[in-house]
C-alpha cells in the first residue's frame, strides 16, 4: 500500500434507508471510518431493486454488504429481501445484508433469521462502534 493510500473494508456497499436523517448519519459515519470505497444509498426498495435489474444485466461490480431498513413505506426491508433473493438468486449468496433498524419488536428478530443472506441485526443509529463490529465480522 502506497503512503497516504485509504485501506477499505469493503469495495462496494448498499445502503436503504427511508429518512435523511439516517442516510446522513450513515454516510458520514462510514466515511469516518474508511468502510468502503463506494456507497450507494437508495431511500427505497423500490429504487434499491431498479439497481439490481442493472446489476444483473450487465457486469456492474456487486455490492458485498447491504445496510438495510426494516419499516419503509410501500415496501418493508423484508419484502425487499425476500424480493432480491426470489428475483436474483444468483447475487444472494454474494450479498451479505446487515439490517440497520429502529425497530424493537422481537418478531423482526425473529424474521430476520428466516433469511441466510442477513448476518447481523442492528439497532439505530448507526455509530462507529457498530461499523467497528460489522467491520470484525466481515474484514
Amino acid at each position: 500500500m502506497n503512503p497516504g493510500e485509504k485501506k477499505y473494508c469493503f469495495k462496494k456497499v448498499i445502503a436503504i434507508e427511508d429518512t435523511k436523517i439516517d442516510q446522513y448519519i450513515i454516510e458520514n459515519t462510514m466515511k469516518k471510518c474508511n468502510f468502503s470505497e463506494e456507497l450507494l444509498l437508495f431511500g427505497s426498495a423500490a429504487e434499491a431493486l431498479s439497481h439490481f435489474e442493472e446489476i444483473n444485466t450487465s457486469n456492474d461490480e456487486i455490492p458485498e454488504l447491504i445496510f438495510l431498513d426494516i419499516q419503509m413505506p410501500k415496501m418493508n426491508g423484508f419484502e425487499f429481501l425476500a424480493t432480491m433473493n426470489e428475483k436474483f438468486s444468483r447475487l444472494r449468496d454474494k450479498i451479505s445484508v446487515v439490517l440497520l433498524t429502529s425497530s424493537l419488536d422481537p418478531v423482526d428478530k425473529t424474521t430476520s433469521g428466516s433469511f441466510p443472506n442477513i448476518k447481523l441485526y442492528i439497532n439505530k443509529p448507526l455509530n462507529i462502534e457498530k461499523l467497528e463490529k460489522v467491520s470484525e465480522l466481515f474484514c
